[in-house]
C-alpha cells in the first residue's frame, strides 16, 4: 500500500512539474505594438480643442489559451494622433487627474476578449469641468483572422515546444520567443483595425455638435 501510495505521489509531482510552466507560458503577456494612425494634412483647419486622452494601463485584451496584451499605452496613443488630425492639442495622460488644462477628456475602451468578428472601440468625452459626458462614439471593425502574418512562427513555435515536454523547465528558456510570435500574430491580426476604429471614432468626434459647440468661445471684450 506505501509503495503504491509513492508511486501515486511521484506520478503528481511529475504531472505538475510538467503542467506549471506551461500555464506560466499560457499566461504570458505582452505589450501592443505602435501602431501608425492617418497623419492629419498639412494646411488642415483644427478644432481649437485640448484632449487629454486616458490611457488605462488595465486595459488588456485576452486570447485563448490565456495570451494577453496589454493594449496602453499604445492604444491611447493611436487614439491621440487619430483625434491631431482633427484637434489643435491632443496628449496623453496617465489618469484623468493630469488632465491639467484639456477641455475634454478622452476615455478609450475596448472589449477585453476577441473571440468574435467584428471588433468594437468606444471613446467617451469628458467635459472635466463638469464630468458632463458629451460623447459616446464607438466603431465596429472586422479583423481579418488570415491577414499577412497571422501564421508566422507556428512551424517554429511547435519546434521549441518539443524539449519542453521533455525537460519542462525549458519553457522559461522558450517562453520570450514564443510571447514575441504571438505578440506578431496578434498585431498582424488585430493592429490594422484598431488603427481604423481609432480613425473612425476621431472623424465622428470631429463632427459631434456638443463637441464643436465647445471651440466656440466668445471672444474677449476689448478694453476701451
Amino acid at each position: 500500500m506505501n509503495r503504491r501510495a509513492n508511486r501515486s505521489k511521484a506520478i503528481k509531482l511529475i504531472v505538475a512539474a510538467t503542467l506549471t510552466p506551461l500555464v506560466f507560458a499560457a499566461c504570458a503577456h505582452t505589450n501592443l505594438p505602435e501602431q501608425v494612425a492617418t497623419a492629419a494634412p498639412v494646411g488642415t483647419a483644427k478644432l481649437q480643442l485640448k484632449i487629454a486622452v486616458v490611457a488605462d494601463p488595465s486595459l488588456t485584451i485576452h486570447e485563448p489559451l490565456g495570451f494577453y496584451e496589454k493594449l496602453n499605452p499604445a492604444l491611447a496613443d493611436t487614439v491621440r494622433e487619430a483625434l491631431a488630425a482633427d484637434f489643435e492639442t491632443v496628449e496623453v495622460v496617465d489618469d484623468k487627474a493630469r488632465a491639467g488644462d484639456a477641455d475634454l477628456i478622452a476615455i478609450p475602451v475596448t472589449g477585453t476578449h476577441f473571440y468574435g468578428n467584428p471588433m468594437k472601440l468606444t471613446v467617451t468625452f469628458v467635459e472635466p469641468k463638469t464630468e458632463q459626458t458629451l460623447a459616446d462614439l464607438s466603431s465596429a471593425k472586422p479583423f481579418d483572422p488570415h491577414a499577412p502574418g497571422s501564421y508566422d512562427h507556428l512551424g517554429t513555435d511547435l519546434a521549441l515546444m518539443v524539449p519542453v515536454f521533455i525537460v519542462p523547465p525549458a519553457v522559461f528558456l522558450v517562453e520570450p520567443t514564443l510571447q514575441r510570435h504571438d505578440a506578431d500574430r496578434f498585431n498582424a491580426r488585430f493592429g490594422p483595425a484598431l488603427v481604423a476604429m481609432a480613425n473612425d471614432v476621431a472623424d465622428q468626434a470631429s463632427k459631434d455638435q456638443a463637441i464643436r459647440s465647445l471651440s466656440i468661445r466668445p471672444q474677449p471684450a476689448l478694453v476701451k
